[in-house]
């Protein structure tokens, strides 16, 4: 007779339900980082209480919904999607509470969280400063952990239920991770650890510089997950040259593919940056706008002759540091750059759509996504002229499977059908064209800021409820990349579900049955 091996941890099975498990297991993860604020308000005197009410009753809750239950028997891509949306609307509930219970609204504290989660980067506090210092430094830890949730919740914890990341593609897709061949549970031991890793440099770079401890704090949390989202009403424009040049430097480090970043720190190649055409491409693409966006917005002092060396550079640095930021999507700024012409807002809105590198923190589109669309499109024209060739998509010198081309394409289409979706219920609101094309483009792409009175100066508080809820919802579109949280709306999906409770419900009478 054959015995079926158990362990302790098995006997105190009730049911199966992986989706129940990592919620179970999500809520004492959030327990124990609540720890971190507390520990920071205690040391700078203030509340930990916004905290510490909520951990024992995370701690007990997760605790038995974790340990009560066992994987799913029979875990599918529905199931998977399900868990995704599942995740994240947990996360924002959880991340909500320390900012109700400093005061805050129920709405702008759910807007908070969702912003911070999402590492969209917009607020409704109109003035930080009064403010408990704790309660900001949260505020910077959820973009923080928004920019790692993909590798910490879908890459680690899922592969042990026997999920890879195929489910996934969209967020973790980029240029270089295709020959990804080592187990994934150590991939992603080693991402969070370059993750934290990337973060303890900024941190330390940027008191170096001078920065206080909470402001660069704060900033080395934002930074790296291209959140934006610091301890100031004026986003970087009072913090030293210094400080916005390090910020620069992270910003596109968070921008960049962290698959480049695991080889060139983990296989100690740092030419996996220079051999890597996705890299230089995307330097290229923030180099060539920074040089347009300075060169207009310089052109009037250039073709009068009224030259300042010092006052150009500033305004040179001013430009990098905009492209940048709102080419990562992080949105911070070091002036009002919506002082820029129209001419510029548009460079900057393109910024903002397309992104930077897929598997990175950035939103939008993506860059690897554009080239193949860009390829896809001049091999329409080709057969315009040649009706009878057959071209394929070839991104550095490898032919892209058609079902990827066709994602791409699709998802570049539905993000401007979304912003323009977007745009026009705003404008049905009576918000202004140009706030509107912002809010549009903010949201969709995660970058957190607009144009005019929203922009990086701008706070979000003035905006009615309906408007916010509406910028929440878009906030976690964007982060889905769309097509993801689109499905969640498809009849399908929700037959599927009901499917697929029904099937666990039935597995789990019967193994009680066996019992």
């Amino acid at each position: 007779m054959a015995f079926k091996k158990t362990t302790v941890l098995d006997s105190l099975h009730v049911m199966n339900s992986t989706i129940i498990k990592i919620i179970g297991g999500l809520m004492v993860m959030m327990a124990l980082i609540f720890l971190f604020p507390a520990t920071y308000a205690y040391w700078v005197g203030e509340d930990m209480s916004i905290f510490l009410l909520p951990v024992p009753f995370l701690l007990i809750i997760g605790s038995l919904l974790f340990l009560l239950n066992g994987p799913s028997e029979d875990f599918s891509t529905v199931n998977g999607v399900f868990l995704v949306i599942i995740v994240w609307l947990v996360l924002f509930a959880l991340g909500s509470i320390p900012y109700l219970m400093a005061g805050l609204t129920p709405l702008n504290s759910i807007f908070e969280s969702v912003s911070g989660f999402t590492t969209t980067g917009s607020s409704t506090i109109s003035d930080v400063t009064v403010m408990p210092q704790s309660l900001m430094v949260w505020r910077s830890m959820t973009q923080w952990i928004g920019g790692i949730a993909v590798v910490l919740i879908f890459i680690y914890i899922l592969p042990m239920f026997g999920m890879g990341r195929t489910f996934f593609s969209n967020e973790l897709e980029g240029s270089g991770s295709s020959q990804l061949s080592i187990k994934l549970r150590n991939a992603a031991s080693s991402f969070i650890q370059v993750y934290v890793g990337l973060t303890l440099v900024n941190l330390a770079l940027l008191l170096i510089c001078n920065a206080s401890f909470c402001d660069a704090l704060c900033l080395s949390l934002t930074t790296i997950s291209t959140g934006g989202l610091i301890v100031s009403n004026s986003s970087l424009v009072e913090m030293n040259i210094w400080v916005q040049i390090v910020t620069i430097v992270f910003m596109f480090i968070g921008g960049t593919n962290f698959y480049l970043h695991f080889k060139a720190i983990y296989g100690k190649n740092l030419k996996a940056y220079t051999s890597n055409r996705e890299f230089r491409y995307i330097l290229l693409w923030f180099t060539t706008m920074a040089v347009i966006v300075f060169l207009i917005m310089e052109w009037p002092k250039l073709s009068a002759f009224d030259i300042n060396a010092g006052e150009m550079a500033t305004d040179f640095k001013n430009a990098v540091f905009t492209v940048v930021s709102l080419g990562t999507t992080t949105g911070s700024a070091v002036f009002d750059f919506t002082e820029y012409p129209v001419t510029i807002t548009l460079i900057l809105i393109v910024l903002m759509l397309i992104g930077a590198s897929a598997g990175s923190t950035s939103g939008g589109i993506k860059f690897s996504r554009m080239r193949v669309v860009l390829k896809f499109f001049n091999n329409t024209m080709k057969n315009v002229l040649h009706p009878n060739a057959v071209y394929s998509v070839s991104i550095d010198g490898e032919n892209v499977d058609e079902k990827r081309v066709i994602t791409a394409v699709s998802i570049t289409l539905l993000y401007f059908l979304t912003m323009f979706f977007t745009m026009i219920v705003l404008l049905s609101q009576g918000i202004d064209w140009q706030d509107s094309l912002g809010l549009a483009a903010g949201m969709i792409s995660n970058t957190g800021v607009g144009f005019g009175e929203y922009g990086p100066l701008g706070s979000f508080d003035t905006l009615s409820d309906p408007i916010k809820v509406f910028l929440m919802f878009m906030m976690w579109v964007g982060r889905l990349e769309i097509t993801l949280a689109l499905v969640v709306f498809t009849r399908t999906f929700w037959e599927d579900v009901g499917h697929s409770i029904r099937s666990n419900h039935i597995a789990n009478r019967r193994n009680h049955r066996r019992e």
